[in-house]
């Protein structure tokens, strides 16, 4: 029989029932889990991103479950978008308990051949959206004095990857902008943390059906996944993560029981930072 792992699942936090979360990037990938995981916690949530059908794929999943949802096309790299999803959530809710920005552009950007529409393209998806988002956020709850952010970066933002060096600068900057909004909000009632995957399974397979990685990435998604799938020999633990195992970590830092966490930059990465190198090599 194949060794199995069963990723945390929920409801652990009652104070969250009830409550709404936006969460961008929400219908594939770590948005997928993190949607499934803030609904299983009898959250309202608002999902956004650029591809209507992956919406309705997660909004049909979470709705199956019982859960409570609202799907939203919107670029989050444009203004005036996140503002149309702002003016819906106040006129709908009239209050936002929790921001999640996952939706990120990871894509190869190396130094010589990144051309300049490129890297702007990167930049307004994974940075300029994020002071989009926060400024609309803080607007919206700073007169209520409470509210709870969660911005997904990366561990590329601590350990350059190769190949990848527009990416990781865009997350070294959204961890920047974490901990100053951090202490910019704090005065108003409003958390702000980040969190930095490292290797997970479980991205829109869709996006390359061929690949023979897209088996992996779908069976990551499981109520129970073979270990065989996740298998990593370079990481601690000895496999990559999943969905999730992140969506457990932001419904962590949207509950109470994180109350006083703020400013920080949690690792979810299996302790691949944590080695100076891989097992067996030496530096």
């Amino acid at each position: 029989m194949t060794e199995t792992i069963t990723p945390p699942h929920g409801p652990c936090y009652a104070d969250l029932r009830g409550k709404a979360a936006l969460v961008t990037g929400g219908g594939a990938g770590l948005g997928r889990g993190i949607s499934l995981r803030l609904a299983e916690e009898g959250m309202h949530v608002y999902l956004c991103g650029r591809t209507e059908s992956k919406l309705t794929e997660t909004t049909e999943a979470i709705h199956a479950a019982g859960g409570a949802t609202t799907p939203l096309v919107a670029d989050v790299g444009c203004k005036a978008d996140v503002d149309a999803l702002f003016q819906r959530i106040a006129e709908e809710r009239g209050a936002l308990d929790l921001l999640v920005h996952n939706a990120a552009l990871n894509t190869a950007s190396p130094l010589a051949s990144t051309t300049l529409e490129r890297y702007r393209e990167i930049m307004a998806t994974n940075i300029d959206s994020a002071f989009y988002l926060a400024q609309a956020y803080a607007a919206l709850m700073i007169p209520r004095r409470t509210g709870n952010i969660v911005f997904i970066s990366t561990i590329g933002a601590q350990r350059a990857h190769y190949k990848m060096l527009i990416y990781d600068t865009s997350k070294g900057a959204l961890d920047a902008f974490t901990r100053g909004t951090a202490l910019e909000l704090s005065v108003h009632g409003i958390r702000v943390n980040g969190l930095a995957p490292g290797a997970i399974m479980g991205r829109d397979a869709s996006r390359f059906p061929d690949s023979p990685w897209a088996p992996k990435h779908a069976a990551a998604h499981a109520a129970e996944v073979p270990l065989e799938m996740l298998a990593q020999p370079y990481i601690p633990l000895g496999r990559c993560g999943t969905p999730a195992e992140i969506a457990a970590v932001v419904a962590f830092l949207a509950s109470a029981q994180s109350s006083y966490i703020t400013g920080q930059i949690l690792t979810v990465d299996g302790g691949a930072t944590a080695q100076l190198s891989p097992r067996g090599t030496w530096i």
